[in-house]
């Protein structure tokens, strides 16, 4: 999808610094405008039409601001606002916000549609400096904070409150932390085992990321976020490959590791596992390393993408996967032209054919038309003996989920020196 609306976004890139520089100790209110239901108008009208949406949007925004405040349009749908109150009154900040957000809730008249268009909003807020004594800090954590929103709330205008959200104390302190000089020490690797259904045996395990913190272990998914906000992911994702491998290497592990990567970040990932490879390919039997590739819609040059993994292939005997198959807006596009190894069954795929037998008859297809590509079939999230008596009528190969093994992380792992 194009980006909309350059002219706002050109400016706000060289204005922003400047901007915040100059808001000294003046109150203001930050807001973060999320579009909920955006990506679903991209799917149902097109970018085109989209563009339009947010161009009406922006317009609408526009009408409620003064010199004196500060819009940027930071991805396609989301928008910051940084509203300074008249006369330093934060009062009229928040009842500008309102004004704005009846505003936009408004809905759109597009010529080419014939219905009304219809928008959910999620707006995080936050005070400065009642909030945060810095205004970087500030803009930083108002999108972190938009982010939590994301996972917990529904639409509406939610106020950073530490007594109504407790989390973002916590999240703040992890924050920090993760970005201490000690973080990588506590980052490390869980395995859940991946099951050979026609020979009843362990196959291999999927490495998942874990967070040793203040004596308790969570799962990197929870943090994601923030990683992923202070370009931490890869190098955490480096982290645990290479603490994995080094445990393959010296218990002589001869199972299968299965690692996980989003696509959008391929060529990132391409360059980090090389050196990896490098590094223990004569310790390291390569064929037993796997890469799973996720969000797979986000492909958009499937061509250059084959290539790349065929080389990869080829130079070193690494298999590929497609994870998450069935999620989202999957298309049968990756499974016929990708070149890979393993096609994983989303889930919820898994889970319709309770409730729409339909949906058997075409897990029975892709697992009848993998044969002819080579390709084996993975059933995800196996969490009952019903789903593992299901993929095997259906002829899947392999099998993971809770009733065949839980995440586990060796204890090799867990004596982490506070």
């Amino acid at each position: 999808m194009e980006y909309l609306l350059p002219k706002i976004k050109m400016q706000s890139s060289y204005r922003r610094e400047n901007y915040l520089s100059k808001i000294g100790h003046n109150p203001c209110l930050i807001a973060y405008i999320d579009i909920m239901n955006f990506s679903f108008m991209g799917f149902k009208y097109g970018y085109k039409i989209t563009n339009k949406i947010l161009d009406t949007i922006c317009e609408r925004i526009l009408k409620y601001i003064t010199k004196e405040d500060f819009f940027e349009n930071i991805y396609a749908d989301d928008f910051i606002l940084i509203l300074k109150g008249e006369k330093n009154e934060i009062n009229y900040c928040e009842k500008r916000l309102l004004k704005i957000k009846e505003e936009i809730e408004k809905p759109i008249s597009i010529d080419e549609v014939k219905e009304n268009i219809e928008l959910n909003f999620r707006i995080a807020v936050i005070h400065y400096p009642s909030d945060f004594k810095n205004i970087q800090e500030a803009y930083r954590y108002v999108i972190l904070f938009c982010k939590y929103l994301k996972r917990q709330k529904g639409p509406g205008i939610y106020f950073l409150d530490k007594f109504s959200f407790p989390i973002f104390d916590k999240l703040r302190k992890f924050t920090n932390f993760i970005l201490s000089k000690d973080f990588p020490k506590y980052l490390i690797p869980a395995f859940q085992g991946i099951w050979d259904l026609n020979r009843s045996e362990l196959y291999g395990y999927e490495v998942l990321s874990r967070i040793k913190y203040k004596e308790n272990v969570y799962s990197a998914t929870q943090f994601m976020d923030v990683l992923e906000y202070f370009k931490l992911n890869l190098k955490s994702d480096e982290i645990i490959i290479n603490k994995a491998f080094q445990y393959k290497l010296e218990t002589k592990d001869q199972h299968v590791y299965f690692f996980n990567i989003i696509p959008k970040f391929f060529y990132q990932y391409v360059e980090l596992i090389t050196h990896i490879f490098k590094n223990f390919r004569n310790a390291i039997d390569l064929e037993q390393i796997c890469i799973e590739l996720t969000e797979i819609t986000e492909f958009s040059e499937f061509e250059d993408i084959n290539n790349t993994i065929l080389k990869l292939k080829e130079k070193y005997g690494i298999k590929f996967a497609i994870d998450d198959f069935g999620a989202g807006f999957s298309n049968l596009n990756v499974f016929t032209t990708l070149h890979v190894d393993f096609l994983k069954i989303d889930k919820e795929l898994i889970d319709k054919t309770t409730t729409q037998p339909i949906t058997g008859y075409l897990l029975k297809s892709i697992s009848e038309l993998s044969l002819f590509r080579n390709i084996a079939i993975v059933g995800e999230g196996i969490d009952s003996p019903n789903k593992l008596r299901l993929i095997n009528k259906i002829g899947f190969d392999y099998g993971q989920g809770y009733y065949l093994s839980k995440p586990e992380i060796p204890e090799y792992f867990l004596k982490v020196e506070e």
